[in-house]
């Protein structure tokens, strides 16, 4: 007699016909996933909302150039976030904050260089 197994989306017990069967059927896989799929979406949206804003002003403030100078009120009156980030860079002994393919200098009294990487 093969075992029967509990249906990870709805609890329901089913006998498998592959070893590696968790679902008793395929609507209830693609259910599953695509549940997962909503929950990591839902857990990421603001801080995703933040770094799209973010970019969004870089884009616009560069423009074009190659780099821009701005003040840190500047900045902050355009709406940016400076909490988040997408990462950091090391570039000539200089720690650069990213957001995506924009990078922030800090250059001290309250002024920023910006430039696309």
């Amino acid at each position: 007699m093969i075992e029967q197994i509990k249906d990870l989306l709805t609890g329901e017990f089913f006998t498998p016909t592959r070893s590696d069967q968790r679902f008793a059927t395929r609507e209830n896989q693609i259910r599953y996933n695509n549940l997962k799929a909503r929950q990591k979406r839902r857990a990421k949206a603001d801080i995703d909302k933040a770094l799209d804003a973010n970019r969004n002003i870089l884009r616009k403030i560069l423009n074009n150039k190659e780099e821009v100078i701005k003040t840190h009120d500047f900045l902050l009156g355009a709406g940016f976030n400076f909490g988040i980030t997408t990462h950091k860079m090391n570039k000539e002994g200089k720690l650069w904050s990213c957001v995506y393919e924009y990078a922030l200098l800090h250059l001290g009294d309250d002024r920023l260089k910006i430039t696309k990487i």
